[in-house]
């Protein structure tokens, strides 16, 4: 019986890919900004669709909505986001950024494009789009066998 390369899977090597990417962004934030890598996810998640519900936020960014509450408490404390009761239903809180939040816009664009930087050196624009289009694909597939709609993967049509 052959022994499974786990460390040279194709879904090992994305997973750490993604993390090290997570952890790379989420110290660039927290230097730069004074953010961490879950309130941006908050903020570029309000920046697609202003008012959300939390569970419709927590879902758009990958968490448990209990995971969200504290998340939330912090950027509304420091005056990043601000919760409003639902025009129809009052007890529905939508969540909104503030202009303090749309400040910090270009910073973390900045953050992103030094991970991008970082992560693509000694790397040819060809063998960027390469891996894009592979790692395309393989979200495809695998979202066509979960039977999901693409537009609700996590962050996935996120501006640039």
């Amino acid at each position: 019986m052959k022994k499974f390369d786990y460390e040279n899977s194709i879904g090992f090597v994305v997973y750490s890919a993604s993390k090290m990417m997570q952890k790379a962004f989420d110290l660039e934030l927290r230097d730069k900004i004074g953010i961490n890598l879950a309130q941006s996810k908050v903020i570029f998640a309000l920046y697609m669709q202003s008012g959300p519900t939390q569970r419709e936020l927590a879902d758009k960014i990958g968490v448990e909505s209990p995971t969200l509450v504290p998340i939330i408490d912090k950027m509304e404390k420091d005056g990043y986001v601000k919760r409003k009761s639902d025009d129809n239903d009052r007890r529905i809180k939508r969540i909104y950024a503030t202009p303090k939040a749309d400040l910090l816009w270009d910073s973390m664009m900045e953050c992103a494009a030094q991970i991008k930087r970082v992560s693509a050196k000694d790397l040819s624009e060809q063998e960027i789009k390469s891996a894009l289009g592979v790692v395309k694909k393989i979200t495809e597939n695998l979202t066509e066998y979960l039977g999901e709609d693409s537009s609700t993967t996590d962050l996935k049509k996120t501006k640039n």
